[in-house]
Order: C-alpha cells, then structure tokens, then sequence
C-alpha cells in the first residue's frame, strides 16, 4: 500500500493529506493514535485508514473515488482573488488647507472693582504754562522755607534742562507769595541763547530755579511754543487814545486799574495825583509810585505811601476828590491818560490821625482740619502796621513776640490768616522747629507797628493726628 501511495501524483498525494485531514471528524479515534509527541504523522495516518479497508475492493474502489472527486476540485478550484491595497488619496498641493479653527477659550473672569493704580505724585517745585491770548502765563509752586530769598524765572531755546544761573534769568522775584507770571515779547531776557527778546511761533523751555541762603534748586522743565502774536520785542507802542484809567472805591482805599503797555519801549508807569489840577501828569504834578514792570497795571491807594511833590499834602483826604492819571514813560517822549475825578472814601485812614486796634480788638481763632491747622485774625489798616508775627509755645498760655519767637512774618496787612502745615520752620521758642501731632500748644498774632506790639488773646490747639512731620 505504501508503495501504491508513492506511486500516486504529487497533486493526488496533496489531496490525499487534504482528505485525511478532512476524514478526522469521523475518524478521531485514527487520528488520535497517529498523533506522536505532539506531532501529525501523515503517512502514519494514511497507512492505518489504508489498512483498515485492505482486501476489501468495494471500499478501495470508493476510496478511488473520493480521491478522484478531490483531484478535479483541486485542478478545478481557483485562486482567492487578491485584494489591492489603495494607497490614501495625496492632497493636491493646489489646493488651499485651511487652519483648524481655534477652540473657543472660556473667557477670564473679570474683576468687579478694578483698582486704577495709584498716581505718583511729583517731587520737588513743579511748573506750569500757559496760553492766555497772546501771552504766556506760568504758574509755580510756592516755597515756604525760612531761608528762601526769591525766584528766577529761567528759559533757554537749546538747552533742555535750564537753569539760574548757567541760563540766565528774566526776572528775579523775591515775594514768595508771587506764584505766577504773566510773559509777553516785550520782556527783555538777561543772558542765556534766548537772544533778548521770546521770537514768535518757537519751542523754548521754561523752568523756575529757587534761590535759598545756602542752595539752588530748579523746578521741572516745560516745553512750550510762543503764540504767533511774539514780534521778538519789536512792538510798537499803543496809540495815546487807547490809554485808558479807571478808578473804584475798594474797602478804605482806591483801586486804580490802566491800559497794559507791552511795548518794549516803555520804560514805567508814573501814578499821578492832583487836588486842584484837571489834567495832571508827571513830572509837573509829582507822583505816587514809579512802576518798572510792565504787567503791574494797578495799583491800591491806601494812603501807606507818600506823595511825591505836586498839590497833594504827603497823604489824601477822607472823603475829599482827586484828580488821577497815569503817564507812560518811553525812551523817547511821555504820555499821559485822560484824569478821572474820584472822591477818596470817607473811612480813609491818615496816618497819625487814627488809633490802631485796642488788644481786645484783636480776635484770634483756630479751625483744625485733617493735616493742617488754619488760624485767623482780626485785619488792622492802620498805616503804622508793619506787619503780622505768627506765635506759637508749647508752655506758655500767653504767647507773644519776640519773646517767644514766631512762626512766620506776614508783611500783607489784608491777609489776616495762616495755614499751619509744619512745613515752615518755627523761629526761636520752646520747641524744636516743628510741631509734634496730636500735641496741644498755645497760638496767637502779635501786631507789630511803627512804635509798638500788641499781642491777641492766645487760643488752645490739639494738633491733627495726620499732620505733616519734617525729617530732622
């Protein structure tokens, strides 16, 4: 039988092993018995189905059969069809790819009460410029220190950072009360790049220097542009008509108000009074005050002043008419207003002729606030009034100067009050300088005239806890 299978075609021998394959559901217990170490022995397996139909022809002639049927499946039978894998569709690089679009993002909470940052305040005197029609007005810090001596209004059209006295100066203020300053083109600069007189239309830097006792300091610097009206000085003066004076009653004295004369070629204004003559004029009828600054255009008669020559006794009348005019002063020729006829007020005070205020006159009261402590007193108009000294002691329940030194010296005698904010140094006494917050001390106003000192009545101040304490 083995030599029968081996005679068998390759093809009849691959179908055979099929078969016997096949064949192993229905023959498991023949298939079970070839099966050695794990292993299928196909010939082993072919014999024993071989020999258990040996000598029976009717089975062996099925047998051939089968394997006849199997051989043609075989010849017959085709192969799977293959199937191609397609490769994915390349993009055409014509084609326009669009970005993915941004997952939308959850919006941050915002906060309910944004806080604005807190404004740095500036350090140190601080300018500020103007247009005002056809002029400029500057505008400063005031300086309350004890050895302050005046400022120096300061500009330059190259330098970026001018100062007194590398720059030069326009004017020299020592009121330390003047904070302002009206500038036109008919000022004449002292030094500098400036070239004597502000050019229309041009970039200049401006800026104020502080002259003390032992120091100078500059404030900020501000750039800024002259109007186009600036003739570099060149101005003519104003026709004589259009000189104007008028004159009001103010409290108990006369107010007196001309025509601004910018022309460079003034050189004053002479204040002219007259009690028998229509048309006065200097020099004939003497004069009250000369005035050199071109922008001081008024004037306050109060009867503190002395006239100078003309019908006028030294000092006006109360409730007596005068004659008033201005005369402009130029290089080259005088002009003079048409003269108003006013009648002085009659509370007019005349030196030597009226008391000065009775000390229980005098009224001192003190309102304090959250830093600072604001303190007023009564006016005195007497023309022997010198001036205002501003007291304080921390012991002494009646106060007075010079005894007890003083914290200011007012010159004003309209202003008749003082804000305390320890900015200013106090001058002798029983402390040191400044004020300690929340500490009481005694305050008052000592009056000091010609020939005498009268001292208020002392008022008792707590200072604010908040108020302002110098570094020592």
């Amino acid at each position: 039988m083995r030599t029968k299978f081996k005679n068998l075609s390759k093809k009849v021998r691959i179908a055979l092993i099929a078969s016997a394959i096949m064949l192993t559901a229905f023959l498991s217990p023949i298939f079970v018995k070839t099966v050695t170490a794990g292993e299928i022995d196909i010939f082993q397996m072919v014999s024993t189905l071989l020999g258990k139909v040996e000598n029976q022809d009717d089975k062996i002639a099925q047998l051939e059969k089968e394997i006849d049927k199997l051989k043609e499946q075989i010849e017959n039978q085709k192969p799977d069809p293959v199937i191609e894998e397609k490769e994915e569709p390349k993009p055409d690089p014509k084609e326009e790819v669009k970005p993915e679009e941004p997952k939308p993002t959850e919006p941050k909470p915002v906060d309910p009460k944004p806080v604005d940052p807190k404004p740095v305040e500036p350090t140190g005197p601080q300018l500020q410029v103007y247009l005002k029609d056809t002029v400029l007005k500057l505008v400063w810090t005031k300086d309350t220190s004890t050895n302050f001596q005046g400022y120096k209004i300061v500009i330059s059209k190259a330098d970026t950072t001018p100062s007194y006295p590398d720059n030069g100066y326009l004017t020299f203020i020592t009121d330390r009360y003047t904070t302002g300053w009206i500038l036109d083109d008919a000022q004449m600069y002292n030094g500098g790049d400036v070239g004597g007189y502000l050019a229309p239309s041009t970039y200049y830097y401006f800026a104020v220097t502080y002259i003390y006792k032992d120091k100078k300091v500059t404030s900020n610097v501000v750039k800024f542009k002259t109007p186009s009206s600036f003739s570099g000085g060149q101005t003519t003066p104003l026709p004589p008509e259009s000189l104007k004076l008028e004159v009001y009653q103010k409290d108990a004295g006369l107010k007196l108000i001309w025509t601004k004369e910018l022309s460079s070629q003034l050189e004053g204004y002479k204040v002219v009074i007259s009690k028998n003559n229509s048309t006065p004029s200097y020099p004939d009828d003497g004069y009250l005050k000369w005035i050199t600054d071109r922008n001081s255009n008024y004037i306050f008669v109060d009867n503190k002043i002395k006239y100078n020559g003309g019908d006028v006794s030294e000092y006006l009348l109360p409730d007596t008419e005068y004659y008033f005019s201005i005369t402009y002063i130029y290089k080259d020729k005088k002009v003079t207003t048409p003269a108003v006829l006013v009648k002085t007020p009659v509370n007019l005070t005349v030196p030597g002729s009226e008391p000065t205020l009775a000390q229980e006159k005098i009224v001192v009261s003190a309102t304090v606030y959250d830093t600072v402590i604001k303190l007023n007193w009564s006016k005195e108009t007497h023309s022997s009034l010198q001036g205002y000294k501003v007291v304080i002691s921390k012991n002494n329940s009646t106060p007075s100067y010079p005894d007890d030194g003083y914290l200011v010296w007012i010159t004003d005698p309209y202003k008749n009050y003082w804000t305390i904010d320890n900015k200013t140094s106090y001058t002798g006494g029983d402390f040191y300088g400044s004020l300690l917050a929340n500490e009481t001390y005694y305050m008052t106003v000592t009056y000091v005239y010609t020939d005498k000192k009268v001292t208020g009545n002392a008022v008792i101040v707590t200072t604010p806890p908040n108020l302002y304490i110098p570094t020592r």
